[in-house]
């Protein structure tokens, strides 16, 4: 066989050996576990799930470019060129765009492996239905997290196509691949996108009817994780009954931690975002990502917050001049020696945005929401999911025409939650007024602009204006990107496309 037809098949294999961090879960497992004898026992087990929930802490995942990388492809992020780092992101430079797919399609495979290997587990004591249930939920919630972070990255969304541009979802691979030759063998097509989304669905509602409720820790997988994943997928899948039924479960069990106004700065310097129902968890120093690509490096140049005489990382990338005026801040000389911030409004989300130090170069506004929380600078946690979101998904599921559930009073009562919670002097605002009378555009237009606002600098800015079918508006800044524009989507890595070109279709451009 041609060399190059096993390209694919390799990327997959190469996930056949289990690394993972002994402090995630109570273990004592071995740093690396070679595939003939991972998923022996129970340990081994527990070992290779710690594996797979490693996988997100890759600075290709959410250990940077999947929080970062969203807000440079949109309208949100700047590059201030103290690096060169995020440069051609900002710009939108073909081949400047996420690059994960194979470290979430490694994961997939190790998923795959200890779907595979737990039933037919034998050992001394035996496997409870709890251990199982345990087991099984955490896997099939990443294998849905990975295949969600994939078909939304390098596919259209439903209902946001560009038909004569269109190739299809991503390859649905769910059986472990344990040898070369299996690997030579799985040469995989494009799925279409409703399939990889029943894939998604599938295996959340499993994990939900197998996983526990969230207790301390949003490290690990949780019945409010799966129930939040699942409402944000079938907003993306624009299933908007779904998304409102799993937000509502969300927000029954757990929408009182919504942080209030004096609670909210408060909340980013927590080691663990009190909003948080998924997080990925940066433990000790040996994960630190660092100085060049960490996100508190990427963001900001400050140490501590309020502190300029200090300089740590580089600030990279900081907020556009639009994203600023959504925030409510006003300054002067953005970017110069003479930059100040002269006046906010009273959202205390702003209030996570100051100016950084001149420590490398002409200080620009920074984003403050990971300043080394964990006890070592560039050492973050990365949020995934939190409540505030299941208030906005609720609100846009009831919001959108056509919406099979279509209450914009309801609306309307999730946006004034949020914005109550956010704004010091909400109540007795002229913006109460008017939000009240919102109907229509001018509503879903608020809607969006709270999601703007309230996930600055968490990875959903480009995102949710692709899957809107939205030009994405660059100036002053850059030029604008229109949605049919093929830089969209990003490339699917050529030697997977060259090692399986009958079946494995290049994304339309490149």
């Amino acid at each position: 066989m041609n060399k190059l037809k096993i390209y694919f098949s390799i990327a997959v294999l190469g996930a056949m050996s289990f690394t993972g961090c002994k402090e995630a879960i109570e273990t004592t497992a071995r740093q690396s576990i070679d595939i003939e004898t991972a998923l022996n026992s129970k340990e081994n087990v527990n070992a290779a799930i710690i594996s797979v929930y490693a996988k997100l802490k890759s600075a290709r995942v959410y250990g940077r470019d999947l929080i970062a990388f969203p807000e440079a492809l949109a309208d949100n992020g700047r590059f201030t060129n103290r690096s060169g780092r995020f440069a051609n992101e900002a710009r939108n430079i073909p081949l400047a765009h996420f690059a994960d797919w194979q470290n979430l399609y490694y994961g997939i495979n190790e998923a795959n492996l200890i779907l595979d290997a737990i039933p037919s587990l034998n050992v001394t004591p035996a496997v409870t239905t709890a251990e199982r249930n345990a087991w099984e939920g955490q896997v099939q919630f990443l294998r849905a997290l990975f295949y969600f972070e994939l078909v939304r990255q390098y596919a259209y969304d439903p209902g946001a196509v560009v038909p004569s541009q269109d190739r299809g979802g991503v390859p649905i691979i769910t059986k472990g691949v344990k040898t070369l030759q299996d690997a030579v063998l799985t040469l995989p097509t494009r799925a279409p996108i409703a399939d990889v989304y029943a894939l998604i669905y599938k295996d959340l509602k499993d994990a939900e009817a197998k996983l526990g409720n969230i207790g301390l820790s949003p490290a690990l997988a949780t019945k409010q994780a799966a129930q939040g994943l699942l409402a944000r997928a079938a907003l993306y899948n624009k299933d908007y009954a779904t998304a409102k039924t799993y937000a509502d479960l969300v927000i029954a069990s757990q929408g009182s931690k919504l942080l209030t106004p004096s609670q909210y700065v408060n909340g980013w310097r927590n080691k663990v975002n009190p909003e948080s129902l998924f997080e990925v968890t940066f433990t000790i120093n040996a994960e630190n990502i660092g100085v060049n690509e960490s996100l508190q490096t990427s963001f900001t140049t400050l140490v501590v917050a309020g502190n300029r005489a200090q300089t740590g990382g580089f600030g990279d990338l900081v907020p556009t001049n639009t994203l600023l005026a959504d925030l409510g801040i006003t300054v002067s000389a953005n970017g110069g020696a003479a930059a100040a911030i002269t006046a906010r409004n009273s959202d205390v989300r702003n209030l996570l945005f100051e100016l950084g130090t001149a420590g490398r170069g002409a200080p620009f506004v920074e984003c403050t929401k990971y300043l080394g929380k964990n006890g070592f600078i560039n050492l973050d946690n990365a949020v995934v999911l939190r409540v505030a979101e299941m208030f906005l998904v609720r609100a846009e599921a009831q919001s959108t025409t056509g919406s099979p559930v279509f209450d914009e009073a309801a609306a309307r009562t999730d946006l004034i939650r949020i914005k109550q919670n956010r704004y010091t002097d909400y109540a007795t605002s002229a913006q109460a007024i008017t939000d009240a009378a919102l109907t229509g555009t001018s509503l879903q237009n608020e809607i969006l602009k709270q999601r703007r606002i309230e996930f600055a600098f968490e990875g959903h800015r480009f995102f949710d204006l692709k899957r809107l079918g939205k030009n994405i508006t660059k100036t002053p800044h850059y030029t604008d990107l229109l949605f049919t524009d093929y830089r969209i989507l990003p490339n699917i890595p050529a030697r997977e496309v060259d090692g399986n070109p009958d079946r494995l279709k290049q994304n339309f451009g490149y």
